[in-house]
């Protein structure tokens, strides 16, 4: 029997090191010391691990450049600079640039200057996704998408919205706000970011004997369309609290509920998830803060285990939002 080919996997568990590092080391990319660098490149010369074919290829025709998809409808939220902007950051400690793919280019060539492409909250159907499978390089996906096939997906990190909207709907609930009501974009597919998010909303409130009041707008609204939410919202004469399911909404919506207050004397404690904590001055009694710098950082970085290291099989991570509060 021929004996097994010694694997990176190997060479990081007798060096007590991680998968990353090693890949890294023998590259001759990341950050890794020269002490460890020297110690990963004489274990393999010891050892006689020789780089997997496929993968020596793909980094011989590396063209040092990352992607990254967002679709058109969500680009104007707030959320997402900072994401891409952590996807830059993570790139550049591997000498790549990253390329923001906007559109599918006519002669298609500009896409396929591209080691690897991350894709995020594409609604289904979405022409650029279907032209990127079609590409030899590993896609990873921030959030889940049925569109791509598994085995085209090298890998899935995502938040659990539907867990973390019931973590601070519990937040409220401990604050004093029992009856909260609920601001969010008209859900898309099963597996939106807004549709989680309603789905954790209803189920607290079954848990919790809470009679729910979901409200509903456009993903960007107009002002008479957060001021018709508003209304909504005050309509209920139960609600304590009103928690959004984005800031930006949120962020315009509080102004009025303001104005209500210093009219009527009425107030709820209002609570969002965001993307930054930059500008809460007294806002929100809690937010659900989603971390998308560090978020794009960790998408970038499963990206550069996927180039480095492929793998037969999906890698799954969750990233984790933070509450917070003033």
């Amino acid at each position: 029997m021929s004996q097994r080919s010694v694997t990176i996997v190997d060479l990081a568990d007798s060096l007590g090191l991680s998968k990353t590092t090693v890949a890294d080391a023998l590259n001759g990319s990341g950050r890794v010391s020269e002490a460890t660098r020297s110690r990963v490149l004489e274990a393999a010369r010891q050892r006689g691990y020789m780089a997997n074919r496929a993968a020596q290829q793909l980094r011989t025709r590396s063209v040092g450049a990352i992607g990254l998809y967002v679709p058109p409808q969500v680009r104007n939220m707030a959320f997402y600079m900072p994401f891409a902007f952590g996807a830059a950051d993570e790139a550049s400690h591997h000498a790549w640039d990253l390329t923001l793919i906007t559109r599918w280019p006519q002669n298609g060539k500009s896409a396929h200057q591209v080691d690897g492409v991350i894709v995020i909250d594409a609604l289904p159907g979405d022409p650029v996704v279907r032209r990127l499978i079609d590409l030899p390089i590993p896609i990873v996906t921030a959030g889940r998408n049925a569109d791509i096939p598994p085995d085209r997906l090298a890998g899935v990190i995502e938040i659990e919205h539907e867990r973390n909207c019931g973590i601070i709907l519990n937040r409220l609930k401990a604050l004093g706000a029992s009856h909260p009501a609920f601001v969010s974009p008209v859900a898309g597919d099963d597996l939106s970011w807004s549709r989680q998010l309603q789905r954790g909303y209803k189920s607290w409130c079954r848990r919790n004997r809470s009679r729910p009041c979901l409200v509903t707008t456009p993903t960007f609204p107009s002002t008479d369309d957060v001021a018709a939410a508003v209304a909504q919202v005050l309509s209920d004469p139960d609600i304590n609290a009103v928690l959004f399911a984005w800031q930006d909404i949120a962020t315009r919506a509080a102004i009025q509920f303001e104005h209500v207050r210093a009219e009527t004397g009425r107030s709820v404690a209002l609570a969002s998830v965001v993307s930054s904590t930059d500008h809460f001055n007294g806002t929100y009694l809690t937010a659900l803060d989603l971390r998308p710098y560090p978020f794009g950082q960790a998408a970038a970085k499963l990206l550069h285990e996927a180039i480095a290291e492929p793998s037969d099989q999906t890698v799954y991570r969750i990233h984790e939002p933070e509450l917070v509060e003033q």
